[in-house]
């Protein structure tokens, strides 16, 4: 992915909203009190339905084992949005396939970015409200990956933690295009949509930190 999108215009609403999200939900890697809560999981064993095999860990064991794991789900949470997002190996992600859909007839837009008329229609059919790529769609396939990483009953904590990846995945792909306001429009509603879905799942869930 190259930044052939650098005149792309941004919000400035959108933009403060991604920053202030950042700022309260910020820092990077997995939180102190996701890795807790999971530990606490560890520690219980079986009788608190927080492993399988009944095994109790220490707690020094326990939290190593709750920041491997919340250090993991923090990072596949990262990958994966910035694949679907960027489109950083394997096919073109949503940002690239919006820039396509609105390249202007000709090929030539966007300092130089081109497609042809046939991608042009693929990239607008992809992006549209419907399409692979549009806001509901991706939205979904991200919050139906964060769900299964946090299993049932998860905390507000390991919630927070996955939220914070999803972020580390749009700031590495608007690194990629030269901040957060030369994303395309498209990815910047698909955001503000994710962490609306995250604040709904957050205040949803009855168990505590």
């Amino acid at each position: 992915m190259s930044s052939t999108t650098g005149n792309v215009s941004g919000s400035g609403a959108t933009q403060a909203y991604y920053q202030n999200l950042n700022v309260k939900h910020g820092g990077k890697g997995a939180s102190n009190a996701a890795v807790a809560a999971a530990a606490d999981k560890y520690t219980a064993g079986a009788q608190a339905g927080g492993k399988a095999d009944g095994v109790v860990y220490s707690k020094e064991t326990a939290l190593k084992k709750a920041q491997s794991l919340a250090d993991a789900h923090y990072a596949s949470m990262r990958n994966m949005v910035e694949s679907l997002i960027g489109g950083t190996s394997g096919p073109q992600g949503q940002a690239f396939w919006s820039t396509a859909a609105n390249s202007k007839p000709g090929g030539v837009s966007l300092d130089d970015f081109q497609v042809s008329d046939e991608t042009r229609a693929k990239a607008q059919e992809l992006t549209g409200e419907d399409g692979y790529f549009g806001v509901k769609k991706t939205t979904d396939r991200i919050m139906e990956f964060a769900k299964a990483l946090a299993g049932s009953g998860a905390s507000d904590a390991t919630i927070n933690n996955l939220r914070k990846g999803v972020q580390a995945g749009f700031d590495a792909v608007a690194k990629m295009y030269g901040g957060f306001d030369k994303l395309p429009q498209l990815s910047k509603d698909t955001y503000d949509s994710v962490m609306k879905a995250f604040d709904t799942w957050t205040s949803g869930t009855k168990l505590e930190s």
